[in-house]
């Protein structure tokens, strides 16, 4: 029996609730999936990957996956649907090898950074943050967590949640009140979804953060492995940071202009660590290296 997975495509690229990590990872299942299911045809594949990888462009690891699928395909261009379907679950296979090896080393760097330290500090949800947080705690050390429920979308709450059912104490507030709070001695620790030649993509709110932790004489340390990482090839297409102005109001007035921006642009000069499955890696390093493009997605890389 086969089943068409071309709505599964179309889920991931209006994923607006998921972090990038997870929504790369239904991406990648996606590629294992398609294997075995010629329910969905290589043409109709092809257009969805494009619109996975234009709509999530803010995403690095899903812009990165979609990209990968992508230059597959136009390297099998004319071949047999089958063995179109065999490229491209191996090459999801190389992702989630390289992805569950990567999190794992980054996992234990960011224990070994905030070893000793009795407040953390954190926004949004990460979800390397979050195992590295449940590693450190469930070892015996003793810290707080300190963050905020991250409106409009709440995942800030989900994620104090999720560490309050693990036993991690966890101090949590609205946006607003988590800038105050910054005022002690401990670590903030800032996940990335993506990591730009010139600086890092976080959700909004951050680079306010970053700098009243600089004021107090905390550590900011984001946390990301280099999936996160956009070359320039990629790093050139247009990414869209805004989300559904319904989220925040309901069937605006006409006059109303409601902005509801989720991601921004953090220079590195404002990060005192950047983790990486690497360990503490300079943000120069990054910018070594490329990959290969799709032709399908060169077009809009100048839009």
């Amino acid at each position: 029996m086969t089943t068409d997975l071309v709505p599964e495509l179309e889920t991931i690229a209006a994923d607006r609730r998921r972090g990038a990590a997870e929504v790369a990872d239904k991406l990648i299942t996606w590629g294992e999936r398609w294997v075995d299911d010629p329910g969905t045809q290589v043409a109709e594949a092809t257009s969805q990957l494009i619109d996975v990888a234009r709509s999530q462009a803010a995403l690095a690891p899903v812009l990165r996956v979609a990209n990968d699928f992508l230059v597959e395909l136009e390297r099998r261009e004319g071949a047999d649907e089958a063995a179109v379907r065999e490229g491209v679950s191996a090459v999801a296979g190389d992702w989630r090898t390289r992805l569950a090896a990567a999190v794992e080393s980054v996992r234990l760097h960011l224990c070994r950074a905030i070893e000793g330290v009795e407040v953390i500090y954190t926004y949004s949800a990460s979800s390397t943050i979050r195992r590295a947080i449940e590693t450190h705690h469930a070892t015996g050390n003793w810290f707080q967590v300190v963050m905020s429920e991250s409106r409009p979308g709440s995942e800030g709450s989900r994620m104090a949640a999720g560490l309050a059912e693990r036993g991690v104490p966890v101090k949590l507030g609205i946006d607003a009140w988590l800038w105050n709070a910054l005022e002690d001695e401990g670590a903030l620790l800032l996940g990335a979804d993506a990591l730009l030649p010139g600086g890092w993509v976080n959700k909004i709110g951050s680079r306010a953060l970053a700098a009243r932790a600089a004021d107090q004489g905390i550590d900011v340390i984001v946390a990301a492995d280099t999936s996160k990482r956009l070359p320039s090839g990629l790093a050139g297409l247009p990414r869209v940071y805004d989300r559904d102005p319904a989220e925040i109001v309901f069937k605006p007035p006409e006059s109303l202009d409601a902005c509801n921006i989720y991601f921004e642009e953090i220079p590195y000069s404002m990060v005192d660590r950047l983790i990486t499955e690497r360990g503490v890696t300079r943000p120069e390093d990054l910018r070594s290296g490329d990959v290969e493009v799709a032709a399908a997605l060169t077009p809009y890389s100048h839009a």
